[in-house]
């Protein structure tokens, strides 16, 4: 094989390539040395290096390490200088340098090979800076925060997770996360969540994990996990935050027990209630039937009509082991059954119709909309059919968003202002109730029967529940 001209060599090779004598001469320079460092070839042959140029190659760091090479005998390899040049401007080098001997003269000579490395290393300090910066918000970051490869090794840890679970730096950055902490990690849910679940999603959001930690007791950790996507989305990178909820979630079962203790108590508290009201109606109803007085007698009987209709309310919390609402249909349903009841007319055959919405009513909302239904059915009962041995009395209930309306019709004979006032209590008491419910009522009269319409606004929370509350 034909031997290659060196020159040949010299001139594929990236690095620029200097010859030095003894003084630091230059004997000789490669074609990539002229380019890259914008020099003559006139002006560099044969002269010292530190005078290039105007003196710009004259690096004292340059020159020292040359010096020692010959008088040292060492060998330089990846040096790194960093000079400004007047012409080109900065330049990052990196050096490699040896001594040759001439055979026959025995005279010596510096090789040098430079390489330009200022992109490169330019690159390399600003990851060093963006590394630097990335750590820096790690470990600003409260929560414990994890950075791992795709090979689930901690490349980067904040420094609450070294303050919480107590390991080092050392004992933490390049370890797989099930080996941390002699295992400690090694937490299935957490390795399913990071192999499968976050490859398929991306990341994940309050993934809640319940593990005992060593030295640490059992702990409740809520886990963010986030891949983190570089040039062509090729990077496997995730991001792993902690929250330690342990303390979070002793507090909250506390008070859901407390609030269980408490919606217990109120239950206890409505059947007590219940039970007195019920008590208060039969001393009421025993002493109505020891009434002579027909006017007497009927205001008991009034009376007893309205307790019954507040019991009813309280029968049907019990009922449904409520605290705080009542279904509306049973609710109402009921007290018109009542009512239907303590009327004296079993020659009436009453068709009674209820189309009521089936919402739930809050206590505060229940009651008195349940007096008012009483006294308005009670007193079309006992009026709107008189002389007849028939009659149809419709309830309905409507609710939107926003609104109740409560409309209750009969085919009697309409309004008898002297008949069917009950001496002005029971309008007065439909009147207070219905400013209770901050609602507005009107009574039409006319041949076909008598209507009622109330229109009230309804509560936010009322529209907001969907039934009766029920203890769990």
């Amino acid at each position: 094989m034909d031997a290659i001209e060196p020159t040949e060599i010299i001139a594929t090779l990236r690095e620029s390539l200097v010859v030095l004598t003894e003084d630091l001469k230059v004997e000789f320079a490669s074609p990539r040395f002229f380019e890259t460092f914008e020099v003559d070839e006139q002006e560099t042959i044969g002269h010292d290096l530190a005078s290039l140029g105007n003196g710009q190659w004259n690096i004292p760091s340059l020159i020292d390490v040359l010096s020692r090479i010959l008088d040292e005998h060492i060998t330089v390899e990846d040096y790194e200088v960093e000079h400004q040049f007047e012409h080109i401007g900065r330049k990052v080098m990196r050096l490699n340098a040896r001594k040759t001997v001439r055979p026959g003269n025995g005279s010596r000579r510096i090789l040098l090979a430079i390489e330009d490395i200022t992109t490169a290393a330019d690159v390399a300090r600003q990851a060093e800076r963006n590394a630097r910066l990335s750590q820096g918000i790690v470990d600003t970051i409260r929560e414990p925060l994890l950075v791992l490869d795709g090979d689930l090794k901690v490349v980067s840890a904040s420094r609450s997770f070294f303050d919480t679970f107590g390991v080092t730096p050392e004992a933490t950055i390049g370890r797989r996360i099930w080996e941390l902490g002699d295992g400690q990690w090694s937490i299935p849910e957490l390795i399913h969540l990071l192999t499968t679940v976050i490859p398929a999603h991306s990341e994940i959001e309050d993934f809640e994990v319940t593990h005992d930690f060593p030295g640490l007791g059992e702990r409740t950790i809520l886990l963010n996990a986030r891949k983190i996507f570089g040039d062509c989305n090729t990077t496997k990178t995730l991001l792993l935050a902690m929250e330690d909820v342990t303390e979070k979630r002793r507090v909250e079962g506390e008070r859901k027990a407390a609030l269980a203790q408490a919606n217990d108590l109120l239950e206890e508290l409505n059947h007590r209630v219940m039970n007195s009201l019920t008590m208060i109606a039969s001393i009421i109803s025993v002493e109505r039937r020891t009434l002579s007085d027909e006017s007497a007698a009927l205001a008991f009987d009034r009376l007893y009509a309205r307790v019954m209709s507040v019991a009813s309310l309280y029968k049907k919390l019990s009922a449904n082991r409520s605290i705080e609402t009542v279904g509306a249909s049973d609710y109402l349903g009921a007290i018109v059954k009542e009512a239907r009841a303590s009327i004296n007319r079993e020659d009436l055959k009453l068709n009674i119709g209820c189309d009521i919405d089936d919402v739930a009513l809050t206590t505060r909302t229940a009651v008195p909309l349940g007096l008012v239904v009483n006294e308005v059915v009670t007193n079309s009962m006992k009026y709107a059919f008189q002389g007849r041995d028939a009659g149809k009395l419709d309830i309905v209930f409507r609710a939107s968003q926003t609104a109740f309306d409560l409309t209750i019709r009969d085919d009697g004979v309409g309004i008898d202002e002297n008949a069917r006032v009950n001496s002005g209590m029971g309008q007065r008491l439909v009147a207070a109730f219905t400013q209770q419910l901050d609602g507005v009522s009107h009574v039409k009269a006319d041949q076909k029967g008598t209507r009622f319409i109330l229109t009230m606004p309804r509560l936010l929370d009322e529209a907001q529940k969907t039934g009766a509350a029920h203890l769990t």
